[in-house]
């Protein structure tokens, strides 16, 4: 019996490079988030610094500079959370293409796995036919 072969193998090597590419993508779009969430972790450690040393302060000049940068530390935040959202987005986006790849990917694999269990058996059952024919043959020349 001539080898297992799988007539969609191209295929589902191509679906599997998909499969790693859509990985790569969702990789970097979870990265960006965690970039920007660094980001807004960072200002917030920032603006609390800045609090603890402008606690009980009375100078005016003083003052007036944490104010400029609460101001400055709002603005970021604002413009970080938008770029947040829309990360978030992306991620979700990517997560949906990975599993739509992963399921016609696990198809495929399936699809092989069933296709080869049949080969076994086919080629199980041509053995035994072979080993029964042996057996057969030998006992009619006994005879």
């Amino acid at each position: 019996m001539k080898k297992f072969e799988f007539e969609l193998e191209d295929v589902l090597k191509y679906r599997k490079f998909e499969q790693q590419q859509a990985e790569l993508e969702l990789g970097k779009a979870v990265a960006d988030e965690h970039e920007i969430q660094s980001k807004l972790d960072a200002l917030a450690m920032q603006q609390v610094s800045v609090e603890r040393q402008m606690k009980g302060s009375l100078d005016f000049n003083k003052i007036a500079d944490a104010s400029r940068f609460y101001a400055f530390v709002d603005t970021q935040k604002e413009f970080l959370l938008k770029k947040m959202a829309e990360a978030k987005l992306v991620t979700e986006q990517k997560r949906v293409i990975l599993q739509e790849i992963m399921q016609k990917t696990d198809a495929l694999e399936k699809l092989k796995e069933q296709q080869l269990e049949e080969y076994k058996e086919a080629s199980d059952r041509e053995e035994e036919d072979v080993i029964d024919d042996i057996v057969t043959g030998r006992f009619r020349f006994k005879k």
